[in-house]
């Protein structure tokens, strides 16, 4: 069951990427989220009301909106115009590489050893990145639109690393149930004045019902689900073991990608997703003793 779970979580967050791409063809960015976020909000609180908790820190609380600029702030604005502007399968690939960039930031302000290992897996990532950042768009105006996306989901990732070093005192302190619902409420303050200002410019059309339906999609299935499968996998498992099941978000984004959006997959993407994905297993591998 433990293994279901973390297959299942990779493949929800997997096929997020394909809902969102799908979403942004009718529903501006910053609109997307505030809405996603609003239903996760409302029904993480019903699980927050009832499970045992402890109280929060009100000096924690500061911390937690600061790091919330980060994560959901400029990780979500990043990934989601990234998507708007490059493909799911590479942003998806891009994003990957979040335990790369943690295990940089982890060295740099927390003085955590880099093996020779994790050296080698960061070098193959950093080759497999550069070998996406080499796609073609069509044209000139296709290719710039390609990069720009590729940029933002390199962003998109690199925040997320620097979040994971700079919350994690408070992920040991606190549930991640609490920390979930609180980032959830953070992106409404956050993404709220974006989302009105988004309406003013450009007014929401009549949208088809399916877009609807993946809003729901990744508030209840990504935000929700995928985090309570995600909770019982690693309370089953050693850590080691239920990272590995990360690396199948991308694998997942590209079968999604390929059937349901018509994306086709590129020898660059696949020769640079190898790469990345063989060095993430290789930077994140634990020894055994």
């Amino acid at each position: 069951m433990p293994y279901f779970a973390l297959t299942c979580t990779a493949f929800l967050f997997g096929i997020s990427f394909v809902a969102t791409k799908y979403a942004l063809e009718y529903v501006p960015p910053s609109t997307l989220i505030f809405s996603r976020f609003s239903i996760a909000f409302l029904i993480l609180g019903i699980f927050y009301r009832l499970t045992p908790r402890k109280k929060v820190n009100p000096g924690d609380r500061w911390r937690m909106a600061l790091t919330a600029l980060i994560v959901p702030g400029a990780y979500f604005l990043a990934e989601t115009y990234g998507l708007k502007f490059s493909s799911a399968s590479s942003i998806s690939l891009l994003i990957a590489t979040v335990p790369i960039f943690t295990a940089f930031f982890a060295s740099l302000f927390l003085h955590e050893k880099i093996t020779p290992a994790r050296a080698l897996g960061i070098g193959l990532s950093v080759i497999g990145v550069g070998i996406i950042f080499g796609a073609r768009g069509i044209g000139t105006a296709g290719e710039s639109r390609m990069q720009i996306g590729h940029f933002l989901g390199l962003g998109a990732a690199l925040s997320a690393a620097f979040y994971m070093v700079l919350a994690r005192n408070l992920m040991k302190q606190y549930a991640p149930l609490t920390l979930t619902l609180l980032q959830s409420f953070f992106a409404l303050l956050i993404f709220l004045p974006l989302a009105v200002w988004e309406q003013l410019a450009h007014p929401w059309t009549a949208i088809p019902f399916a877009v609807i339906g993946a809003v729901i999609y990744l508030a209840l299935f990504c935000s929700v689900l995928a985090f309570f499968l995600w909770n019982y996998g690693i309370s089953h498992l050693e850590a080691g073991q239920a990272a590995v099941f990360t690396n199948l978000v991308p694998v997942f984004t590209v079968l999604g990608a390929t059937l349901l959006l018509g994306e086709r997959i590129h020898l660059h993407q696949m020769i640079g997703g190898a790469l990345v994905i063989g060095g993430v297993m290789l930077a994140t591998r634990r020894r055994k003793t």
